[in-house]
């Protein structure tokens, strides 16, 4: 295909409070809203790319403002600024960049942004430029359905939504490292479901080591039949999840969620055998691009995936993460595409939200950029925020 120079002649920012239908706990963190900041770019042809960021500062240890700073500062340097080739554009600004926080979810914005226009200036889908020939539209994606803590009627809830409505057959369950109340909730969800489950803990660091062997024997053994534990230990407890990695290699997979969020610690965890897996989230690890290049470089290193997402995300996020799927076919595990079973509020209409089976067709995906058109009055009436980046006086 010839070559196609984009020229970004605007950029603007919109921070959301998005609010969630329910409360959504887990050991790090309980919210009933979430803050999205979006990237809006125009280019000389008057298309519109959209691009998200979400933070957690318990994971990556950004914050919305330390996002905004770097987005400025990156922005200011590329308004009419041809660019030819953007996966090799952004690939060079990892390369170039300084460690910086506020990084991850920079690029993140940044980049998402930056493909949609790319998309929509070339009428093709982002994973058919990324990987030209391999999208297959009449294939599905099936999605994890999540359980956060609660309880009572909230539990009986979440199991009539997962069992009756969706039929969910692969689920995560938000765990607190005590094992005994970790194996009466796991048990309690089984116990609602007539059918198998394939059921995951993710302990969001929340297990301790001294524990830990006990806490793994009782969850793994009938009736619970955990197998995959996520993120264990706390983020930095490398030691111990190599420990206890090793100590069950051929019982137990730990995968690794907090631990990983860049390149580098992604290659300490292959080389130390601190984890089997690795979940890969586009907003924790810095977008699309990256995101694929981290799942490629997992499986090169013997790893399993699975595709994470950040209780939250709009659609833009879910929309880049059923791209990440159409081209990553061995993917354990698919998180995201809540849609309206979580959000009161999406700047995408109809939101991407999964079905029966939770399940996702890839022919959802746009005919082209990331995200299907929206309308960005929606983001300008729902802003409690929002500016021009790269402007200077």
């Amino acid at each position: 295909m010839q070559a196609m120079t984009l020229r970004i002649i605007r950029a603007e920012y919109f921070l959301v409070e998005i609010p969630l239908r329910v409360r959504v706990e887990h050991a790090l963190a309980s919210r009933t809203e979430s803050t999205s900041g979006f990237v809006v770019l125009t280019d000389d042809e008057d298309h519109l790319g959209l691009g998200e960021f979400v933070c957690r500062d318990y994971v990556t240890g950004e914050k919305p403002e330390d996002c905004l700073e770097y987005l400025d500062r990156l922005v200011h340097g590329l308004i009419n600024r041809p660019i030819d080739e953007p996966p090799i554009f952004i690939t060079g600004l990892w390369d170039a960049g300084h460690k910086a926080v506020g990084r991850q979810g920079a690029l993140c914005a940044f980049e998402l942004a930056l493909l949609d226009l790319w998309g929509k200036q070339r009428g093709r889908p982002v994973a058919e430029l990324l990987r030209p020939g391999v999208l297959q539209t009449d294939r599905l994606a099936s999605y994890s359905a999540v359980y956060p803590f609660v309880s009572g009627a909230k539990l009986a809830a979440l199991n009539v939504l997962y069992r009756t409505v969706i039929r969910a057959q692969q689920i995560k369950v938000k765990g607190t490292g005590r094992a005994a109340d970790d194996a009466s909730y796991v048990r309690r969800i089984r116990k609602a479901f007539p059918y198998p489950l394939d059921l995951r803990l993710d302990l969001n660091g929340s297990l301790s080591p001294g524990h830990a062997e006990g806490y793994f024997r009782h969850l793994s053994g009938s009736p619970t039949e955990v197998r995959w534990f996520e993120q264990p230990f706390p983020k930095d407890a490398w030691d111990a999840s190599e420990a206890f990695q090793q100590q069950f290699a051929g019982e137990l997979i730990l995968c690794a969620d907090e631990s990983v969020c860049s390149m580098e610690d992604l290659t300490r965890a292959a080389a130390h055998g601190a984890f089997r897996a690795v979940n890969i989230r586009i907003a924790k690890n810095g977008g699309l691009v990256r995101s694929l290049a981290m799942y490629e470089q997992a499986l090169a290193s013997g790893l399993e995936t699975q595709l994470g997402c950040l209780v939250g995300e709009s659609s833009v996020l879910a929309y880049a993460g059923l791209h990440l799927a159409a081209l990553a076919d061995k993917l354990r595990y698919r998180e995201g595409c809540f849609g309206n079973y979580l959000m009161k509020w999406d700047v995408i209409q109809p939101s991407l939200t999964f079905s029966r089976g939770g399940q996702v067709s890839f022919r959802h995906l746009p005919k082209a950029g990331l995200v299907p058109s929206f309308d960005i009055r929606r983001l300008r009436r729902r802003a409690v925020r929002s500016g021009v980046l790269g402007q200077r006086a």
